[in-house]
């Protein structure tokens, strides 16, 4: 089992998760400190793999790229569906720190 600060925030990790979708400079800041496996929930580190993956592929990271790209690796309905990863933009704060979010898990 890997080695996570329990108990996890999952409002924090879908903070963390709607800031990228909102700047995807965040991700920059937020790869650099997380660890895909440090998510407590399934759906946030399948989500958060997607992310990295177009990032990689110099996509943007936006609902409508994530959505298909999640449903092209049969993972949308797994995560929650469409509404689950368009409610990750609800109630971010604007461009959060990763770190004081990290810290707060």
């Amino acid at each position: 089992m890997p080695n996570r600060h329990l108990p996890a925030s999952v409002e924090a990790e879908r903070s963390i998760l709607g800031a990228i979708l909102l700047d995807n400079r965040t991700l920059n800041e937020a790869a650099g400190r997380l660890q895909r496996d440090e998510f407590s929930l399934d759906s946030h580190r399948r989500i958060y793999s997607r992310m990295l993956k177009l990032a990689e592929s110099a996509q943007p990271i936006d609902l409508t790229m994530l959505i298909e790209e999640l449903d092209r690796h049969k993972e949308l309905q797994t995560v929650g569906d469409v509404g689950y990863v368009s409610g990750l933009l609800d109630g971010v704060p604007d461009r959060p720190s990763i770190r004081a979010l990290h810290q707060y898990r």
